[in-house]
């Protein structure tokens, strides 16, 4: 892997490198312990069956074959399970000094990973599928696990147990040593080879694999629809068309993956079969003993194993080096809107918001808000209304900085929003949306959610404040109902009064109402217009109105066409100009016109 993709991974293996030195540590006397394992073997068949004599250096350590042979045996076997049991241990303390540290990265990876895309701009997020932000999140973090594991318990320990064989080997007979290592290149070139064709194959395969998750995540999420349209069909062949792709990239990398270890055998295989003739003719010449031919052939095989652990390990370091280069890029990813090195803090509660000509657009070029200019102040209703796609959720979102304008300016008390700190700006808006996003949590909990450090009974009182404690209190376990996932197990009204109660208790000064009654029954609507009269008391409130009728007391109502505001006034103002927001009035409300049920309410 590169250099520019793995950068990002070095902070979090620093973090972890005591636990991670220690595991070296303990991987380095691991491979100690392997160059030792083959040698009393060695000397069973040179000293304890032949009878060779010992090397001066031995006389004293090791008992004499030609008077205490057998003791040397027993010697011999003692050491063999000796140097097992070392080896045992020294695999369990390595294994588990890397599997832990592997956790602990992977854990802190994910954190950084997650707290960093809750930060990113909704530009970035409107970009993605969901199924796209958990397959990373979740799939190529978890491959990194694997990934840094691999490397602590096999590649690291092998390596140097290579090494370590390699400088035995040429300290016994260089020129034999020659040619054992000689098939060193020829395993490494196959594995390079081969770890090519599968990184790209890996990355091919995590491709497809995000948009058929993706796919999948489009369409449970929105069953309902697809029922209600007797659409499974239809979503059972788009699913196989997207998983098409998925099995075929998988099946190449199986294809790799297949070839990967029969080249690497056949390798070792003729490799082995070389060596040992050549090994063979050396003893019978008298070069090597019988016993340092087995050193040979036992060292040969430690060579094998690495070279075979890579071949299995193929998919392994795949899938991570495309994991790192994918979760790059997302931490690579940086919000469009963001704190400027000058930002000031902005104390207390805001006063007043004005909008000052602004301009906006999703892409360069493509402006859908042009000189926008009006005001909040407390106490104050100011509503949107106009088509779909007019710019009223455009207008909202620039409020609490989900956007910045292209041109001109919003104002806080004066300030350029861009140039106050943005935790700061938000803390002064509550937001109601249409469709409230609810929490797999008690009621209670999603109300306090509003304002850190919120307790139950803070919850209940907002919920009091609002006047909607009697409705949550009715439910089976009141404010301890626990609430399904999106709060699918409200009813709209339900979930709506919840996300009321929860901006009252933000307590902030501006309220932002996007279609808060849109889908709501005339008795519901009447229930949360109340609960919304208490909360915008004494606040700004920037309210999206899907009906007119919601928006008749407002003290400005302005009419948008196509990112302009072409009308202001109050509703009686605007009924007596008869223009547009008239037009509209009339067409809601004549009896006689019976509109298309798929044509688009205003």
């Amino acid at each position: 892997m590169k250099d520019p993709a793995i950068h990002w991974l070095r902070p979090y293996l620093r973090a972890e490198w005591r636990a991670l030195s220690l595991g070296a540590v303990v991987t380095l006397a691991r491979a100690g312990g392997l160059l030792l394992l083959p040698w009393p073997l060695k000397f069973i068949i040179d000293n304890v069956i032949f009878q060779r004599r010992l090397a001066p250096w031995l006389h004293g350590i090791l008992p004499d074959p030609l008077t205490h042979r057998m003791a040397l045996l027993n010697t011999l076997g003692v050491t063999m399970l000796a140097l097992g049991v070392i080896d045992a241990a020294l695999v369990f303390l390595g294994n588990r000094l890397f599997l832990d540290a592997g956790q602990r990265i992977v854990f802190a990876i994910r954190f950084d990973l997650f707290a960093h895309l809750q930060r990113l701009s909704l530009a970035f997020h409107r970009g993605q599928r969901a199924g796209e932000l958990m397959t990373r999140l979740n799939g190529d973090v978890r491959q990194l696990q694997d990934f840094i594991t691999a490397i602590g318990i096999d590649l690291l320990p092998h390596a140097l147990t290579i090494f370590g064989m390699a400088t035995v080997m040429t300290i016994i007979d260089w020129h034999f040593a020659l040619i054992v290592l000689s098939l060193a290149p020829v395993l490494f070139w196959i594995a390079q080879h081969y770890a090519a064709k599968l990184r790209h194959a890996m990355r091919q395969v995590r491709r497809h694999e995000t948009t058929l998750a993706g796919v999948a995540q489009e369409v449970l999420s929105g069953v309902q629809i697809v029922q209600a349209f007797g659409r499974e069909p239809h979503e059972d062949q788009r699913f196989t068309l997207h998983a098409a792709p998925s099995l075929e990239a998988g099946l190449y990398a199986n294809a790799m993956q297949s070839q990967f270890a029969p080249a690497m055998n056949l390798a070792i295989a003729a490799g082995t079969g070389a060596i040992a003739w050549y090994g063979a003719a050396a003893v019978i010449h008298g070069r090597l003993t019988p016993g340092e031919l087995l050193i040979f052939l036992a060292y040969l095989r430690g060579i094998a194993t690495p070279a075979r652990q890579l071949a299995k390990g193929g998919r392994i370091f795949g899938r991570a080096a495309v994991a790192i280069e994918r979760i790059g890029e997302y931490r690579a990813a940086r919000s469009t809107v963001t704190d400027a090195p000058t930002a000031i803090p902005f104390p207390g509660r805001a006063s007043h918001i004005e909008f000052r000509e602004v301009s906006f657009g999703y892409r360069p070029g493509h402006a859908v808000l042009h000189d926008i200019s009006f005001s909040l102040a407390p106490g104050k209703t100011v509503a949107l209304v106009g088509a779909t796609g007019s710019g009223k959720s455009t207008i909202a979102s620039l409020i609490p900085r989900f956007y910045d304008p292209t041109s001109g300016a919003v104002l806080l008390d004066g300030h350029d929003l861009r140039g106050l700190r943005l935790a700061d700006v938000r803390h002064q808006v509550a937001l109601v949306q249409q469709e409230p996003v609810l929490f797999q949590a008690a009621i209670w909990e999603n109300i306090a959610y509003g304002r850190e450090g919120a307790g139950r009974d803070e919850a209940i009182a907002a919920a009091r404040a609002v006047g909607v404690e009697s409705l949550i209190a009715a439910l089976p376990d009141g404010f301890d109902t626990l609430v399904a996932e999106r709060g699918h197990s409200l009813s709209g009204g339900q979930r709506q009064c919840v996300a009321i109660a929860r901006a009252m208790l933000c307590d902030a000064p501006v309220v932002i109402l996007d279609e808060p009654s849109s889908s709501l029954d005339a008795a519901t609507e009447r229930r949360v217009m109340a609960a919304l009269d208490r909360l915008t008391a004494n606040r700004a409130a920037l309210v999206i109105a899907h009906r007119l009728s919601t928006v008749r007391a407002a003290d400005q109502i302005l009419v948008l066409d196509q990112g302009r505001i072409v009308q202001r006034g109050t509703h009686e103002s605007l009924l007596a100009d008869d223009g547009p927001y008239a037009a509209l009035w009339q067409a809601l409300n004549t009896t006689t016109a019976t509109p298309s049920p798929c044509q688009a309410v205003p």
